[in-house]
């Protein structure tokens, strides 16, 4: 939040200063101890709040104060000014009651509120605060639908914020090298809330790439425990319609784009491949049956398919890929995470990215998520850090 502060006083702007800070700790505050200073700021830049009191110097030549409201509507409120929409409170110890000034103020979205030793301005200044707190926006979201799945970027990133609710969703905020990114964690599995989230996320943070990690299924004989699954095809399984005959599915799918799958095959055939399965320390349960060591290979032309349905029976994932000439895994979200970047409103990189951990036989159930949901957040990060937001830039 950057706020323009209009002051002359030392201790008045310190007692400001360190409430805003205490309201808003990452605030940018900009200091003007004169008149003519103040009307340069309001007019080059942008600021989210301005907070000014009005008998103020002249200029900085000149220390003889003055009282400046007869001027103030024009110089904030001038349509040639980058501030000219800018919330604004006029924090002063002197009298004000000349007639309907202060309503005529109010009319153009700037209050006034007496700055006396009581202290109420405090409260009122916060209301203020919170209420032109811009909204967050961010260069990359990564949708996880389970807590194992967001944790698992703990330690891989270059910042790791507290678990919050911003706008309504469940995120941390982290930093991927340039990026600034934000995990959002859906507030359950399935299609319906992998898309709330999603739309959500794309609307409020307007990120340049969203994309999702996590852990699925894989179907026999196209993919293994622990391959990693880059969706390029994601089709919806359970749309369709039941009748006394069975269940007729509707095909939908959406493709990853052609740009995007160029920039992952890329990062799948460069470090990552070497960097993914280092540092997993598995346990003897996390080895599947059959294998020495945890092993992986990076499937960068998966074709998926998602349904809020879980599959837990091996045969019914020869059902799935009838129709699809080579069906490698499933899972509950993707689908919808595609979708909602297809129908943004601005243009936004997609992509996801899944490590399989039930391939339907002998090699079922949860030991196998830990260093799922690790490989998945690995790639992700180098996918990040390798550029996958710019895709449209170069």
């Amino acid at each position: 939040m950057k706020i323009l502060v209009l002051e002359d006083e030392d201790e008045k702007f310190e007692q400001v200063r360190a409430h805003v800070v205490e309201i808003m700790p990452e605030a940018i505050i900009q200091r003007e101890k004169n008149w003519l200073d103040y009307s340069r700021a309001v007019a080059n830049a942008k600021f989210d709040l301005i907070l000014l009191d009005l008998i103020v110097p002249r200029s900085a030549r000149d220390s003889a104060l003055e009282d400046h409201h007869a001027s103030l509507v024009e110089t904030t409120r001038d349509y040639h000014s980058k501030s000219f929409s800018t919330p604004a409170i006029v924090l002063t110890r002197h009298s004000l009651n000349e007639g309907d000034f202060v309503h005529d103020l109010n009319l153009v979205d700037i209050n006034v509120i007496p700055f006396n030793d009581h202290g109420k301005w405090r409260e009122a200044l916060k209301i203020k605060l919170l209420a032109a707190q811009p909204a967050k926006k961010f260069d990359v979201v990564i949708v996880c639908a389970l807590e194992k799945e967001a944790d698992a970027f703990e330690g891989l990133t270059d910042t790791w914020g507290p678990v919050t609710t911003i706008s309504g969703l469940i995120c941390r905020e982290v930093r991927i090298g340039e990026y600034k990114t934000v995990i959002v964690r859906a507030s359950r599995m399935g299609l319906v809330a992998a898309a709330v989230s999603a739309a959500f996320a794309l609307d409020r943070f307007e990120p340049r790439l969203i994309c999702m990690s996590g852990i699925c299924g894989g179907v026999a004989g196209e993919s293994e425990i622990y391959d990693l699954l880059v969706t390029q095809t994601c089709h919806q399984h359970d749309a369709g319609k039941w009748s006394t005959t069975g269940f007729k599915s509707e095909h939908y799918d959406v493709q990853l784009d052609v740009n995007v799958h160029n920039k992952l095959v890329e990062v799948a055939s460069g470090k990552a491949m070497t960097n993914l399965q280092a540092g997993l320390d598995p346990g003897t349960s996390e080895v599947p049956s059959g294998r020495e060591r945890v092993s992986c290979k990076i499937i960068s032309d998966a074709i998926t398919s998602s349904g809020s349905a879980v599959i837990a029976e091996g045969g019914k994932t020869s059902t799935l890929a009838v129709g699809q000439r080579k069906l490698t895994g499933f899972d509950m979200e993707v689908y919808s995470v595609y979708e909602a970047a297809r129908h943004a409103r601005s243009r936004t990189a997609v992509f996801a990215a899944k490590a399989v951990v039930d391939d339907g036989g002998k090699n079922k159930g949860d030991s196998f998520h830990r260093i799922g949901c690790l490989l998945s957040a690995k790639f992700v990060v180098a996918a990040i850090r390798a550029g996958t937001a710019d895709v449209w830039e170069h």
